[in-house]
């Protein structure tokens, strides 16, 4: 199985890119977003890869950020969920706006994907709610050594009678657009407590 590309990009198409590496062009599909981030004989890129077996084909999907190519699998795991569903789905929303109606259930948000009706967004709900606090949607060059605070405050939040996968949320907004080297475990906890005093309820 092919995990990563890294190469120069040799032809750009409206969803699909070819990538050189060593003489050898890949041909990789790529959600809008990205292939609008890339462009011909640009110096090197890298790209995380998902390979899609099938009976009668292998195809390479492509990712810039990890964190997009963990949305992408997880989706796969849903029944139903194609890997053409999949990158519409990156296509409309941010691996962060996707994670975030999961963990809020918001049907609203989730039914802006074409192809996805409400039944399709409610079996996301479903099936992914406890699991998408899992992916990683604050990169490592970004969190320095505080994955231990961050952690610190969800558990705090937990005792305090609120779900995990609300917890992890309020956490992940509270560090938006603020460095994580200069938050602590009680100013997130702080932060936390305020968005979900916003949104209300413990459940």
């Amino acid at each position: 199985m092919i995990g990563k590309l890294r190469g120069h990009i040799e032809l750009i198409m409206e969803d699909r890119v070819i990538i050189d590496v060593g003489g050898v062009g890949y041909l990789v599909h790529l959600a809008g977003r990205a292939v609008e981030s890339l462009g011909v004989g640009q110096d090197e890129v890298s790209l995380d890869i998902h390979t899609h077996v099938r009976e009668d084909s292998l195809e390479l999907y492509g990712f810039t950020h990890r964190k997009n190519l963990e949305v992408f699998e997880m989706l796969l795991a849903v029944s139903g969920i194609g890997p053409r569903l999949a990158l519409a789905v990156l296509n409309t929303l941010e691996a962060e706006d996707f994670v975030g109606a999961v963990e809020a259930g918001d049907v609203a948000v989730l039914t802006q994907v074409s192809g996805v009706g409400r039944k399709t967004a409610e079996r996301l709900v479903l099936e992914l709610q406890d699991r998408v606090g899992r992916i990683d949607l604050v990169p490592a060059s970004r969190r320095g050594g505080h994955d231990a605070e961050a952690e610190e405050a969800v558990a705090a939040l937990e005792a305090l009678g609120y779900p995990r996968a609300r917890a992890v949320r309020a956490v992940r907004l509270a560090l938006q657009g603020r460095d994580p080297v200069d938050m602590g475990a009680q100013d997130l906890v702080r932060r936390g407590l305020g968005i979900l005093s916003d949104e209300g309820g413990t459940s």
